[in-house]
This record gives C-alpha cells, sequence and structure tokens, in this order.
C-alpha cells in the first residue's frame, strides 16, 4: 500500500489579504512548530500500516519556504528516515515557495532535502494585480524566481488566480503567456474565493476594489484551457495543467481518494476509512496537547457515494458510465447524462463521461444534481 504525507508550514512573510489558510506571521515560533511536527509525527505510529511505502510528500502552507533549513530537514528526516527522497524511492517530494524566497543558495538547500517539484505562488504577472493581494514580490521578482526553478531542472508548477482586482480577460492572457514562455511544466489555475471578513472581501464591499464580472471570469477561464492546450498542457483536472508527465502525483492522490497522512495546523489526514483534521490554534498545536485532531469522521457508503462522484467528475478522464448507474441508478444517470450532454455542458468519450470546459464553470451546481 503506498500513502502519501502532507506537512502543513504555516509561516508567512504577511497575511495576503484574500487567504483563508491557517498561517501565522510570527516565524519566531518556527523551532518551537519544527519540535511539535516531529512530535506528532513520531507519534503516528510509523506513517500508516506496516506495508506503506510514502510515495509523495508535500509541504504546504503557509510558506514553507519560509522556514529555516534546520527546521525543514528534522521534519524531513522525521518522515522519511533517510536524508534524500531518491534514496527513500519517493517518486515526488513537493515544496511550496514564495518568489521573495528562492535564490540559488536555496534552490540547491532544499533539493539536498530531496525536494524534486517546487510549486511557485505567483498568481499573476502584472503588478497592478499583486498589489491589492499584499503579495510581498512584484512581477519581476516572479519572473526571476520562476526561471531559476525552471532552469535548475526541477520540477517547476505555478499557481495562478483568475478573477484578481484590476484584472482583465487580456492581462490574464498575458500572465498565462509568460507563464508558458518561462518554461514551468505545470499550472495551477484557480478561481479568486473571497472569505467573509477577509481584508479583500471587505475592499470589495466598500469599493475599493474592483473585481471581474462572472462573464469576464468564465472567459479567461475557457480562454485558459485553450491557450493551455495549444502550449501543450494538457488538463487532467478542474484546476490543474500538465506537459506530459508533470501531473502532481500528490494532488491526484487526493481526487483518487488514496490514503495520505497530513500532520501540523490544520492538516487533514485520510486513511482507514476516516477522515480527519488538526487544530487551527496555533498555539494549542504547539502546546503538545495530547490530542490536537479537532475533526473526525467515519465515512459510511452515503459520503463514500458523494465522495467518489464528487472527486472523479473534478478530473477531465471523467467516471465511467456503469460506475455512476451503479452510484445513482440507471434512471437518474441516463437523464443527467442525456441533458449534460444535449445542453454542452458534459461530454462523453467510450464508456466515460467528463465535464466540458463550461460544464467544469457550474460543476458544483451539476453534480448537486445527482444527491
Amino acid at each position: 500500500m503506498s500513502l502519501g504525507i502532507y506537512v502543513h508550514l504555516p509561516f508567512c512573510r504577511t497575511h495576503c489579504s484574500y487567504c483563508a489558510f491557517a498561517i501565522s506571521t510570527d516565524v519566531a515560533l518556527q523551532d518551537e512548530y519544527a519540535e511539535a511536527v516531529v512530535r506528532e509525527i513520531h507519534g503516528s505510529s510509523g506513517l500508516g500500516p506496516p506495508a506503506s511505502e510514502v510515495e509523495s510528500i508535500y509541504l504546504g502552507g503557509g510558506t514553507p519556504s519560509r522556514m529555516s533549513v534546520p527546521n525543514l530537514a528534522k521534519i524531513v528526516e522525521a518522515v522519511v528516515r533517510g536524508p534524500r527522497s531518491e534514496e527513500r524511492g519517493l517518486l515526488e517530494f513537493s515544496m511550496e515557495a514564495n518568489p521573495e524566497d528562492i535564490t540559488r543558495i536555496s534552490l540547491d538547500q532544499w533539493r539536498s532535502l530531496g525536494v524534486n517539484r517546487i510549486s511557485i505562488g505567483v498568481q499573476s504577472f502584472q503588478d497592478q494585480e499583486l498589489i491589492p493581494l499584499g503579495r510581498v514580490h512584484g512581477a519581476d521578482a516572479a519572473r526571476q524566481a520562476v526561471s531559476l526553478v525552471a532552469g535548475s531542472g526541477v520540477r517547476t508548477s505555478l499557481d495562478l488566480i483568475a478573477g484578481l482586482p484590476n484584472q482583465t480577460v487580456e492581462s490574464f492572457a498575458a500572465t498565462l503567456d509568460e507563464a508558458i514562455a518561462l518554461g514551468v511544466g505545470h499550472i495551477s489555475l484557480y478561481m479568486l474565493d473571497l472569505e467573509e471578513r477577509s481584508p479583500l472581501a471587505v475592499q470589495v464591499a466598500r469599493g475599493r476594489a474592483v473585481l471581474p464580472d462572472d462573464e469576464e471570469i468564465a472567459a479567461m477561464y475557457v480562454d485558459a484551457i485553450g491557450r493551455l492546450a495549444r502550449a501543450g498542457f494538457h488538463q487532467y483536472e478542474i484546476s490543474n495543467f500538465a506537459r506530459e508527465g508533470e501531473e502532481c502525483l500528490h494532488n491526484l492522490r487526493y481526487w483518487r481518494r488514496g490514503e495520505y497522512l497530513g500532520f501540523g495546523l490544520a492538516a487533514h489526514s485520510f486513511a482507514g476509512g476516516k477522515r480527519f483534521a488538526n487544530t487551527r490554534d496555533i498555539r494549542r498545536y504547539i502546546g503538545g496537547s495530547p490530542d490536537v485532531v479537532d475533526f473526525v469522521e467515519q465515512l459510511g457508503e452515503d459520503e463514500v457515494r458523494r465522495e467518489t462522484i464528487f472527486l472523479g467528475l473534478r478530473q477531465t478522464s471523467g467516471i465511467n458510465c456503469a460506475e455512476l448507474e451503479r452510484l445513482c441508478g440507471q434512471e437518474v444517470i441516463t437523464e443527467w447524462i442525456d441533458r449534460g450532454l444535449h445542453d454542452g455542458w458534459l461530454e462523453q468519450q467510450g464508456e466515460r463521461v467528463s465535464f466540458t470546459p463550461s460544464g467544469f464553470l457550474l460543476s458544483n451546481e451539476f453534480i448537486s444534481q445527482l444527491f
């Protein structure tokens, strides 16, 4: 049995105006935090069942690149019980980084830990779109950082956001063209999701920031699919595009309902038919509470059914029609598929059905019709 490992490293230089993740700007806590993560890993009964092998590691955040190399090394050693990923048979070792932390020296240090894939939080290559987000880096710094990583031979992924303040269909297309030209192998494209009471949501509510309308955002997304396809990126999930062989194995594990363990603040896990998540309170987590788990759910038959449908249809490979029929019933599925094919939000290839680009834009609404 294979296993994925996620480690949440919450420290950021600033709290971006749109972010709802569990983060901390108090980097002085990082030594205590690293010790707490190692303690949690050591208490996890050997990272799952004895027969399991760690296939992928993902250091996410927050901003993992804000952690010192000695603290990263402690955590990595606790996970892999050895110094380098290639010596442990790891297929993928991903680390998130922000442009301002990327230098030749830091890149060499991360690679020495076994990191072989870096996901860079760029969001945009337009300064007028970065400023309202509270990002530390500017567009030029992002270009330099991406060029450095992509040119090093490390697998490189970018995070980009559609729907930003001051963004237009044309400016988003320019950002995509830059990302392609920089030679990255993977792009994660997200729609801006404004969390209630976030600083950016307040700015929008007060008229101090203006977002593109829904039609413009839809045009950005549909154009991106075509633009990336022409450049050799195939879409394999609603928000993810990759050149051949550059898919994120760790995230595929999530969408295929593979098992994974999460360590650190607010980290989620799925193992033994259960989903569980840690506390978002960093003081409680660091303090060594006997149980930092805040949420546990034993999945029943209905939850498994819903997850199988939802996660399967997030992927461009879609779901086998016979499997959908088994999960939802023949009458429901026949009517749903016929309507989707007629209206253009579904497509069928052989025995599988999947969303079209326009279907992905309203996928949650369409999937809800099955429940």
